[in-house]
């Protein structure tokens, strides 16, 4: 029997209206990175295995839980509607861990390890609540604030201590299996968090009034754009001096890489062999583009890269910086 496609159904209309705008390879860029993104979700899931394999502490130790948490009584629950995209919360609470200090390490005012800012969760990560050893995953939610010294979190189910115990008496045969007060661990939900964000910026690429801009430039490969403004700008008496200032250590191939970037209208890419002076080129640009009025992201795969980079910045930059970072890990 010959199929015939039903061209007047409403989910074809729908597919039409919002598919019809892409060209079969912006579809097929879509296909292959929608693929490669299942790939890596699947590897994602032995994350998902360590809650109900690996102890809080351990999990705390790869910075992916808060282990001894300890509920704050005087923060009363309320409800709240989260600004986490697309996710209701019906209840709040606070938690601290227990027997927590915070002692400062002398001289450079930094918190110590034991602070919750210095593991992998932060702000608006999805997480799981459980309590030890035997009530695994009842809450999830996402956190919405977060100190050295306590969370908050928005989740979709009441936590209540004395609630708890009686569960945990039930499933025991009536053996108490917590002390007076009850310890929460709050993991981070890594499969949850980890590629929705992703999935969202490939996807917000390719809708009808999505990120057009980048989908020429990513996916259809239109060549950036460079202008003149760098001629200009040596030509500007409050900023030309500055630039020819800051130019003047690099070499004429650095100063090509920096005269390039800053004619950029949509991105550039600097390429050269360990040891051509890449990194001396981005601290000139951080000061050049600071002294231009601009605010810079700086990020690398790894934290050492970075903090190479600012140590160029140190002694000359007459500008704040904000270093992000595990402690443990930033020099």
């Amino acid at each position: 029997m010959e199929r015939v496609e039903d061209t007047c159904s409403p989910i074809h209309q729908l597919y039409e209206q919002k598919t019809s705008h892409l060209t079969e390879f912006q579809c097929e860029f879509f296909r292959k990175w929608e693929a490669l993104i299942s790939l890596e979700e699947q590897d994602l899931v032995r994350f998902k295995k360590e809650l109900w394999t690996m102890g809080a502490e351990d999990r705390e130790s790869h910075g992916r839980c808060f282990s001894s948490m300890i509920m704050d009584q005087s923060y009363k629950p309320i409800r709240l509607e989260s600004d986490a995209p697309g996710k209701i919360h019906s209840f709040s609470y606070r938690f601290t861990k227990r027997d927590f200090h915070l002692p400062v390490l002398p001289k450079s005012g930094l918190q110590a390890a034991d602070s919750l800012l210095n593991g992998h969760m932060s702000v608006r990560d999805a997480i799981v609540v459980s309590v030890e050893p035997d009530l695994l995953a009842i809450t999830k939610g996402y956190i919405t604030e977060l100190t050295p010294e306590e969370v908050t979190i928005g989740v979709d189910h009441r936590l209540d201590p004395q609630d708890i115990c009686e569960r945990a008496r039930t499933k025991s045969g009536g053996k108490a299996l917590y002390d007076d007060v009850v310890e929460f661990r709050i993991d981070k939900d890594e499969l949850f968090s980890g590629m929705a964000r992703i999935r969202y910026n490939l996807a917000n690429l390719f809708y009808v009034h999505g990120d057009t801009r980048r989908l020429e430039l990513v996916v259809d490969l239109r060549p950036p754009v460079f202008n003149k403004w760098y001629d200009e700008l040596l030509d500007d008496p409050h900023h030309g001096p500055a630039l020819v200032e800051i130019a003047k250590p690099l070499n004429s191939s650095q100063n090509l890489a920096m005269e390039k970037v800053l004619n950029a209208e949509d991105y550039a890419l600097i390429l050269g062999m360990p040891g051509t002076g890449k990194t001396t080129v981005i601290a000139a640009l951080i000061k050049a583009l600071v002294d231009l009025g601009k605010t810079v992201f700086l990020t690398s795969h790894t934290h050492s890269a970075v903090d190479t980079i600012l140590l160029k910045l140190k002694d000359g930059a007459d500008f704040g910086i904000l270093r992000l970072g595990n402690l443990d890990k930033v020099r």
